[in-house]
């Protein structure tokens, strides 16, 4: 009998391996061993994907066949490959395809008052070519799309040739129409290929991919003129900045809006006009059509936007200032000279290096993220690009009689950068730049600064006294070219450089007779619920000065220009007043450096989009160069919204505006924030002003919690909500310590909790911080 025994499920398992091992060396073989299958495909279909990217692999044109072939991967953002595409009934790919050419391939005779214009003068130059025109009239209307949906019935188009590959043919593939090029495979190719609404999820995506035909190998793009940060530093985690499925750079768009691209509209008297409908002549038209009132008239921009029905400058014609009189994002005024939709756009389009190189003349200095066709618009040889914004108001349209026929000049020929004592193209519209060329000089302001000295605190009058110098390099700014200096002094607490601790206090300016400034505080003053300066100062808080001044520069110059007497003795500008705020300068009474106030967000990310100046409401133009610190000089001290309540906007203010929340959305938090400083343990440690419109805590209780007003600040908002209702929103946080709109004191004491559970992780979750 044999004996029996237990195994455990370990021991079963090794005895198991053990007996199989020896089962399988001790088999011999009965002949050769099989082929090993191939491995089953990784895939998912698209219908289940949530997000879908592509990479082409490779492009080649058949000039014989007339055939284009597109080869590309098809993944998710994980890279595994998603099947499917070629089964869906959408068929949602569209192409498009061009190649490098030159402005004079492109040209087409037109008709003036003057004859037919049978070429241009203004240069000749590289530009992207479209192989699928699209006409609108006798004009060229921009590129059109190949669509899989146009594939002919007894041809193939899409086939799937595994592991997320797909293989595209596209016959017939260009019709230049009018226009006299055709293929050159001396140029380098290129398609913009999109996937658009594809699956259950509508999924879109899109890649670009250039090659030379010599060799079928693929290159970088061939004409990159901004960097790809002068559209997202802006428009701010868009993907697609117009389109749903185009991208958000030059690169992608001018697929479609090439240089030649006319676009019609009409006026509000029925006149037909046509307008430069390339990238180019859209964003310099859409981004001109800001209409700040104050900027425009810095630049001579109030002559130029006429309204289409009255005029707002008598005998100004709209047509020729298409960028204006055409409905670009509430580029229309009423009127009253108002804007008629939303002001958008709060970059200044005067300032050309918002989007091009800065100051870079010479290829061996350009960034590396664009091409030698950056440099383009130094050359002075477009005309076109000055009437983007000029219109031919003064001679745009000018043409000249040639040996060939009428050519069209436009402004280069005065307008002209690069021979000398010609009044300058790109370099007019920038100042201290000492080339030959004017400047603007309503930009000179911006390189005077500040430096303060000899401080001095008289604790008996509780007066503080320093000494204030205005310098543009080495020449001193006196009271002679500046009318008038505002001085704004707080304090900060030297340990804990949190919020400003008193009541923003004015200084009186005077001039002292080395040309140099006197400015006297009267420190004693203590505003609403803050103490006074004085107070601050005896406890040993560091100091923090802003300045707010003008400066009267000389026309299309950098040049200091005096005062004038304008009769009723007041000194004031009558050439170019330049504004400017200058960086909050935060020292010690003995002069050193001191503490600098904490500072949430990165201004480095304001200004990306402000590129100039702060300006975000009419008649505000001294917040240029400024800096967060100066902002909240006003923006925490009691006179007005905290900055976070002003910024994030609640009632209506700012950010919280409908229109910039198509440009910069609240709730995208690195927008504005760097890494995890949105965080509410970075919260103000001092009560939040919520209303601006009431002064006194008597007339109603309006002060938040610090880390209350941070989320109150959208979600308890009058002008848009978010998450669901306001009044929940409010529920909430006052039901976990916080305080919405309630007395100092209130808000003072509150212990608020939002910090246990909206950590930064959380909170980047839950807005889609990438």
């Amino acid at each position: 009998m044999m004996n029996k025994f237990n195994l455990n499920t370990t021991a079963k398992a090794v005895f198991s391996a053990g007996l199989l091992a020896f089962a399988l060396t001790g088999c011999g073989s009965d002949g050769s061993d099989g082929k090993d299958g191939e491995d089953g495909e990784v895939a998912i279909n698209i219908n289940s994907a949530s997000a879908i990217q592509t990479e082409v692999e490779l492009a080649k044109y058949d000039a014989e066949a007339a055939s284009l072939t597109v080869e590309f991967l098809l993944t998710n953002p994980n890279g595994v490959a998603i099947t499917g595409l070629d089964t869906l009934e959408s068929q949602p790919i569209r192409l498009n395809f061009g190649r490098m050419g030159t402005r004079e391939e492109a040209f087409l005779p037109y008709d003036t008052e003057s004859g037919t214009v049978t070429s241009r003068g203004d240069g000749d130059r590289e530009i992207w070519l479209s192989y699928m025109n699209k006409e609108k009239g006798e004009y060229i209307a921009g590129s059109s799309s190949w669509s899989l949906s146009s594939c002919p019935e007894d041809t193939e188009c899409l086939t799937y040739l595994g592991q997320g590959k797909y293989s595209l043919t596209v016959p017939a593939a260009i019709n230049t129409l009018t226009l006299d090029y055709g293929y050159d495979d001396t140029k380098t190719q290129g398609i913009f290929l999109r996937v658009s609404k594809a699956g259950t999820n509508e999924l879109n995506t899109n890649s670009k991919y250039y090659w030379e035909p010599a060799t079928e190998e693929s290159v970088s793009a061939p004409k990159l003129v901004t960097s790809m940060e002068t559209c997202t530093n802006c428009h701010v985690g868009v993907e697609n900045i117009h389109h749903s499925d185009r991208g958000n750079t030059a690169a992608e768009c001018v697929f479609c809006h090439t240089d030649y691209t006319l676009y019609t509209g009409t006026d509000t008297d029925g006149n037909e006009f046509t307008y430069d409908g390339s990238i180019k002549g859209l964003v310099h038209g859409i981004h001109t059509g800001a209409t700040e009132t104050d900027r425009r008239l810095l630049n001579k921009f109030a002559e130029l936007a006429p309204n289409t029905t009255t005029g707002v400058i008598a005998n100004i014609d709209p047509s020729k200032n298409p960028a204006f009189s055409f409905k670009h994002d509430g580029a229309i005024l009423d009127s009253e000279g108002n804007p008629e939709g939303p002001i958008n756009f709060p970059t200044s389009m005067s300032n050309c290096d918002t989007c091009h190189v800065d100051y870079t003349t010479t290829e061996e200095t350009l960034p590396d993220d664009v091409t030698i066709h950056a440099l383009d618009w130094f050359a002075d040889q477009d005309a076109d690009s000055c009437q983007n914004c000029h219109g031919d108001y003064h001679h745009g349209g000018k043409t000249e009689e040639t040996e060939s026929g009428l050519s069209y000049v436009g402004c280069v020929t005065c307008h002209n950068s690069n021979e000398e004592g010609n009044r300058g193209g790109a370099f007019r519209h920038f100042a201290d730049h000492e080339k030959e060329s004017r400047e603007a000089a309503s930009e000179a302001g911006l390189f005077v600064e500040t430096n303060y000295s000899e401080l001095s605190f008289d604790e008996a009058s509780s007066t503080l006294t320093f000494t204030m110098n205005l310098m543009k390099g080495e020449e001193a700014v006196t009271s002679e070219f500046v009318p008038s200096v505002t001085v704004y002094v707080n304090a900060i607490n030297a340990e804990s450089p949190d919020a400003y601790l008193a009541s923003r206090t004015s200084g009186a300016v005077t001039e002292n007779t080395d040309g140099s400034y006197l400015v006297t505080v009267d420190a004693t003053a203590a505003d609403f619920v803050l103490p006074s300066l004085a107070e601050a100062i005896t406890s040993g808080a560091d100091l923090a000065i802003t300045s707010s001044f003008s400066t009267c520069f000389a026309n299309k110059s950098s040049t200091l220009a005096p005062l004038t007497d304008d009769g009723t003795g007041s000194m004031s500008c009558d050439e170019v007043s330049s504004p400017n705020a200058a960086k909050t300068a935060f020292l010690k009474l003995d002069g050193t450096a001191g503490a600098e106030r904490a500072s949430a967000a990165a201004y480095d990310n304001c200004a990306s989009c402000h590129n100039n100046d702060m300006v975000a409401s009419r008649g505000a133009p001294h917040y240029r160069n400024a800096d967060l610190h100066t902002c909240a000089q006003c923006h925490e001290a009691g006179d007005y919204n905290s900055m976070v309540v002003r910024v994030h906007g609640t009632f209506g203010k700012a950010h919280g505006r409908e229109d910039v929340q198509d440009l910069v959305s609240s709730n995208n938090c690195s927008a504005c924030h760097s890494d995890t400083n949105y965080s509410l343990e970075n919260a103000r440690s001092t009560p939040m002003r919520w209303d601006r419109v009431k002064y006194t805590p008597e007339e109603l209780p309006f002060f938040s919690s610090p880390q209350a007003g941070v989320c109150a600040s959208c979600h308890v908002s009058d002008s848009y909500e978010i998450g669901g209702g306001s009044a929940s929103a409010e529920a909430h946080i006052t039901n976990n310590g916080g305080v919405v709109a309630g007395t100092y004191e209130d808000a003072q004491m509150a212990q608020e909790s939002c910090a246990t559970c909206h950590s930064a992780s959380q909170i980047a979750e839950v807005h889609g911080v990438k």
